[in-house]
């Protein structure tokens, strides 16, 4: 798993990473303080001492994946919005490398934690609103981008995106689908940020709805 260095306390990062890995190889159910000591080389008890209840142990998880979500987040709107406006074909492709090393390891572990503390945090009445800030946080972030590249539509595009990023990284993950490749995401994302399906850099002609389907989501029916 990748580490990110953040301001806290170095003990404190330990345990989030090792939660967030916990919860990649067993689930939610394995997330246990035990789990997480065994995980982290500290001594049983450690995981304790600094999240007494459950739902500190998911609120510690929980701001660490903001935390690594914002730093990978960040560098890629620098590149969306530093010599802006850029084309179509450039942005969609900088969102689809963020969805191809998302669904990629080391950090594929971490997207699946993701998904899995996204719904367990659901059920949390005292974590729902840091969730909510947080996903603001990241929206305000979006809409900077969105609002460099094409104002009039940066809402529509920034949430309709989003969501299919999100959906496409789910279904492949729920499926144990290996990564799809980088031309698939952005012949699918040019679709949302373009309005118009990207032709293939090599003129050849674009795959059909339904390849891209098998490649991305795996074959159906």
């Amino acid at each position: 798993m990748p580490v990110y260095h953040g301001a806290v306390d170095p003990r404190r990062t330990l345990i989030a990473d090792s939660a967030l890995a916990v919860i990649a190889e067993s689930g939610m159910r394995g997330m246990t303080h035990l789990a997480i000591d065994e995980r982290a080389g500290l001594p049983k008890g450690s995981t304790s001492y600094y999240c007494r209840k459950r739902v500190d142990l998911l609120a510690l998880a929980l701001d660490r994946l903001f935390e690594i979500d914002r730093v990978e987040l960040e560098a890629a709107a620098a590149k969306l919005t530093t010599g802006a406006p850029h084309s179509e074909e450039f942005v969609t492709q900088t969102v689809a490398e963020v969805v191809v090393g998302w669904l990629t390891e080391p950090r594929r572990s971490i997207t699946y934690a993701r998904f899995e503390l996204f719904l367990a945090v659901a059920h949390e009445p005292e974590l729902q609103e840091a969730n909510k800030a947080h996903m603001l946080a990241m929206l305000d972030l979006f809409m900077t981008v969105g609002a460099s590249i094409d104002p009039p539509k940066a809402v529509e595009q920034v949430v309709t995106t989003a969501m299919i990023c999100d959906g496409l990284m789910l279904s492949v993950l729920r499926q144990g689908l290996p990564t799809p490749s980088l031309s698939d995401i952005t012949y699918l994302l040019s679709t949302t940020i373009g309005g118009t399906p990207l032709a293939p850099a090599d003129g050849a002609p674009a795959p059909s709805v339904e390849s891209i389907t098998a490649n991305i989501y795996g074959e159906t029916g």
